[in-house]
């Protein structure tokens, strides 16, 4: 007996756990878009870093669209964008200037 065919469109299939990334960014354009730059630094943030986690430990067959090079470099550079959007949103002064 065949086994049965992927139901599921190819292109959700190939992207995997990409969907982390991509709904922290809406939610941070969302956020800035409302004025609430901080939190929209720290969604980005924390979504780019979860993705990087998320690309040190799985497959390359469950980490989809995450898989754009090497291993080591796509987890450094997601971490490293973390990490810089992260002190940059922080040290961000928004109180307006008198």
């Amino acid at each position: 007996m065949p086994p049965e065919p992927d139901r599921r469109a190819p292109v959700a299939h190939g992207l995997g756990v990409w969907w982390v990334l991509a709904v922290g960014l809406v939610g941070a354009v969302g956020f800035s878009a409302t004025d609430h730059h901080l939190r929209a630094t720290v969604l980005f943030s924390g979504s780019c870093l979860v993705a990087g986690a998320l690309r040190a430990v799985l497959p390359k067959e469950r980490a989809g669209g995450l898989v754009v090079r090497r291993q080591w470099l796509d987890v450094a550079v997601l971490v490293t964008l973390g990490v810089l959007v992260g002190v940059v949103g922080r040290s961000m002064n928004l109180h307006p200037h008198l």
